[in-house]
């Protein structure tokens, strides 16, 4: 079996959020922190000026996120959607991708047109995450299902799912049964998660059910013809388990592993986002530390 493929965005893959730092949702997990990390692009201006910037410097992806309305989607204008169309258009060696959450059917149509690449998609793994993790109470694990439906309907390649393991508000029973359900769409891809608790995630990786973990990735891998180990997981399952998921192939793609685990296992590495497809490998930096 092929090692797994160590993906490091970095700044060839650049994360924007269309709301700076406003979030409606407001989640127990995040609470904002994490679009301080992410480029501020809330003008359309703005978003044209930092993606000019970093692809000048040889950035060839960029991922739209930000902020969430309370109803469970991204915060973005029309304005900026003309925008990434005409970045897109002028640009023909660059991939897109969006957190779109559980957009309007009249957004994903527009994302569509404009050439999007793919979206980012997390699944809740159970109604209670969504009413306690995400503030969402109103909706349900099937809204999500159904979302992938509507959106398999443009390819089945313009959507990632993202799936959270090892929630407090879920059970191994929910994660793979929602693992299950998103097998059915034959999607290329499955990216896992894992749960970032409130407060100390020191505290809370102390507690972490590997077996639980590692079930699920073992389901995912009999179901899915790729699996990745994504960006969100808590720093002491990556001090503590990392090893052991690229050890034992857990997983086909793994996001910023540390560096020592690169050359221990001689992991090739791909400076871009683990949800790309295999066709836009070309378009990032690459090493082989394989020998």
């Amino acid at each position: 079996m092929a090692k797994p493929i160590a993906f490091i965005p970095g700044n060839y893959y650049v994360s924007l959020s269309t709301s700076g730092t406003y979030c409606e949702l407001m989640c127990p997990y995040c609470r904002g922190r994490y679009l301080v990390g992410m480029e501020d692009v809330n003008s359309p201006e703005r978003l044209r000026k930092v993606m000019e910037h970093y692809y000048a410097r040889g950035a060839r992806g960029f991922l739209v996120s930000g902020g969430f309305t309370r109803d469970g989607y991204l915060i973005i204008s029309e304005a900026h959607l003309n925008v990434l169309r005409e970045f897109k258009a002028g640009h023909d060696d660059i991939v897109i991708s969006v957190h779109s959450g559980l957009m309007p059917k009249e957004f994903l149509d527009k994302m569509w047109s404009i050439g999007v690449d793919f979206i980012d998609f997390e699944v809740p793994p159970s109604n209670s995450y969504l009413r306690n993790m995400k503030n969402l109470p109103k909706h349900s694990v099937s809204d999500y299902i159904e979302f992938i439906d509507y959106v398999t309907r443009y390819d089945r390649d313009f959507i990632v799912p993202h799936v959270v393991l090892h929630s407090k508000e879920s059970t191994i029973s929910n994660e793979l049964g929602v693992i299950n359900e998103l097998s059915k769409f034959k999607l290329r891809l499955l990216v896992a998660l894992i749960e970032i608790s409130g407060g100390s995630e020191l505290s809370a990786g102390n507690t972490l059910n590997i077996e639980r973990i590692t079930s699920a990735l073992r389901y995912s891998r009999r179901l899915f013809s790729e699996v990745a180990l994504g960006c969100m997981r808590p720093p002491i399952f990556k001090a503590r388990y990392d090893e052991l998921v690229i050890r034992e192939n857990l997983v086909d793609r793994i996001v910023n592993p540390r560096r020592n685990l690169i050359l221990r296992y001689g992991l090739p590495v791909i400076y871009a986002c683990c949800s790309i497809e295999k066709r836009h490998f070309r378009l990032f930096p690459s090493k082989n530390y394989s020998g």
